[in-house]
Order: structure tokens, then C-alpha cells, then sequence
């Protein structure tokens, strides 16, 4: 298969789809969607206006699966048990620790066309890119183009590079990016400003930011790293000016949980789901076994299961083995 120097590659995984996009046949960003029934960002559907939230301002309205949705601003005249047609404006969010975040919303006009929003293979169709779908019996075209190294940045929060490292922190307000490394403080602030900007489009990084640069006295040396961060700022954003003590805040449209904010949520969840990838690609016969910390074999559902028999051919079971480190499921 010829290699794709410029565009997005696909995979739709059992519980997970992901994105890859290159660009002169180097990563520069991926993407994540689970299976998790969410409703998506751009999805339009009639919910029930369930109670206030803060008085002729905001309301809570439940869609009919019932999932609960922050609804904002109130249509006038709206009555707790009226339906009212309504677009999601920002995908729900589980923070880390297992903490919900409702979706948000906007009214919708009751004329427009319910839908459910694009799916992720949508968007990438949307962004003008070429998109290449890979399949598990292909080579893992992925992991050749640096798919787990990004995973395991997105799972740490490190991203280390010449002279220096950034760490990323997922708060409730924000995300917090640190910089740290031995070189003195302009060189070290305009070397992490190119990285920072990278990281926030590899990782989907949205909403609010705050990167914390080293403390710079002179503000020509600020000036620098900002332009810096401008040079190499794909994603539509604003920014504070850098201020004495090194930090600066972003803000952008958030539509989704990013990348991190997907892969932290829940360590095992991520792993089951990780471990369902290699079992699709394992290349062995007969029954397929999955090896798995107990509470990995937990979280892998019945119908995920079913499912990776059905693509592979081969029945599967799972095996607890409580000294397996919850990443480091096998498959045999």
C-alpha cells in the first residue's frame, strides 16, 4: 500500500475510531471517538426541559435516551415538561477520576433538521483532506507513523524535546501546560513555544489554557516567544500577551474532550480498549484468548467481545491475571 504523504488515515476500531493526520508523511494530529452512546457536537434533537439551572438563564433538558444536557440561554416562555428542539454545541466529558460533564447546548430553530451530528469520519471527510480507511488485516500503518508514541504523550502528559519537556495537566477550569528544562529561560521559553503549539492541534487541545513558561523579565524576550507560538498556532485561537511571571492563557472553541482528556478519563477503559485493538490484529488461529489485569477484564463488554469474534472468526475469551499491569494485556 503507497504510503499517504498529506491527509488523515482511519481506522474504525471495536468501541473506538481513531484519526491519524499527516502532513509531508509526519503526524501532526490525531483523533480519538469512543463508542459511548454521547451525543456529538452539531447533533439537533428536541429534548425535554426538565428544571432551571440558573434562573431565566440557563435550564437542564433531557434528550430522549435520556441523557441530561446544559441548555443555554432559556427560550422565553419556556415551561419545565415543554420540548424543545435544541443543537449540542459541546460534547459531554468525562473528567479524570470519573467525574461527568453534561453536554452543552444552544436552542435550535424548531425548523431545522433534527440529525444526530458528524461522526468522526465525517469530520475528517469535512476537513478537504484526503482520508485513507485502514483495515486490521492491513499493515498497522499507524503505529509506522508514530500513533503510540503520541498515545503514550497523551497518556502521560509529557512531551519531552530538545533541551527541555512539557507537562500537561487536565483541571476542572483548564489545562495547565508546564515547561521545564535546563536552558536558560528565552531559550528554553522559544524552544517550548513551537512544541506547545504542536502538542494543542496533535492532541485536539481546546477551550481554556494556560501554558506557564519560565519567568521573563524583559519584554522583548516575551514578544519573541510569542511570536513564536503565533508562527506555529494552526487552530483558531486568542491569547493573552505573555506576562511577567511567564504565563499565558488560550482561548478557543471547544467542541469535544481532547485527546488527553479521552485517554485519562479512565485508565482501564483505555486499556480494554487498547487491548481489543492488538486481539483484531492478531494474526494467530483457533480460539483467541485475552490476558488481562482483572480490572481491564471488566470493562471489556459483552458486545465488544462479540464483536471482535465476529471480525476475526475466532472465539474469544478472557483470562483475569491479577500481576499483569493493567496496560499490558496479551493476546494469544
Amino acid at each position: 500500500m503507497a504510503d499517504l504523504a498529506r491527509g488523515w488515515l482511519y481506522e474504525a476500531g471495536i468501541g473506538e475510531n481513531r484519526g491519524l493526520r499527516l502532513e509531508n508523511g509526519e503526524l501532526i494530529q490525531i483523533r480519538v471517538e469512543r463508542d459511548d452512546g454521547r451525543a456529538r457536537a452539531g447533533a439537533v434533537v428536541d429534548a425535554k426541559f426538565t428544571r432551571q439551572w440558573v434562573a431565566g438563564k440557563s435550564g437542564i433538558v433531557t434528550l430522549p435516551d435520556g441523557q441530561e444536557v446544559l441548555l443555554q440561554p432559556l427560550p422565553q416562555g419556556l415551561t419545565e415538561g415543554a420540548m424543545v428542539r435544541i443543537e449540542i454545541v459541546r460534547a459531554a466529558m468525562t473528567e479524570r477520576g470519573g467525574q461527568a460533564k453534561r453536554a452543552k447546548a444552544r436552542p435550535a430553530d424548531p425548523d431545522s433538521p433534527s440529525g444526530a451530528g458528524p461522526d468522526l469520519l465525517a469530520e475528517l471527510h469535512a476537513s478537504g483532506l484526503p482520508v485513507r480507511q485502514i483495515h486490521a488485516h492491513d499493515e498497522d500503518i499507524f503505529s509506522r507513523h508514530g500513533w503510540h508514541e503520541a498515545i503514550e504523550q497523551a497518556e502521560t502528559g509529557r512531551i519531552d524535546f530538545d533541551g527541555g519537556s512539557l507537562r500537561i495537566s487536565l483541571t476542572p477550569a483548564m489545562t495547565v501546560i508546564d515547561v521545564d528544562g535546563p536552558l536558560a529561560p528565552h531559550e528554553l521559553a522559544k524552544r517550548a513555544a513551537k512544541e506547545v503549539a504542536l502538542a494543542q492541534l496533535r492532541f485536539d487541545i481546546a477551550g481554556n489554557v494556560g501554558i506557564d513558561f519560565p519567568t521573563l523579565q524583559a519584554k522583548t524576550d516575551r514578544s519573541d516567544v510569542a511570536a513564536i507560538f503565533d508562527e506555529y498556532m494552526a487552530a483558531n485561537c486568542e491569547r493573552t500577551a505573555i506576562n511577567g511571571f511567564g504565563f499565558m492563557q488560550i482561548v478557543s472553541r471547544k467542541l469535544r474532550p481532547s485527546v488527553l482528556e479521552i485517554v485519562q478519563a479512565s485508565r482501564t477503559a483505555h486499556a480494554a480498549l487498547q487491548l481489543l485493538r492488538q486481539a483484531e490484529r492478531d494474526r494467530g488461529n483457533g480460539a483467541l484468548r485475552l490476558t488481562a489485569h482483572p480490572a481491564v477484564a471488566n470493562r471489556l463488554q459483552a458486545r465488544d467481545l462479540e464483536e471482535l469474534a465476529k471480525r476475526t472468526g475466532r472465539r474469544v475469551t478472557v483470562e483475569p491475571l491479577a500481576d499483569i499491569p493493567i496496560d499490558g494485556g496479551l493476546t494469544a
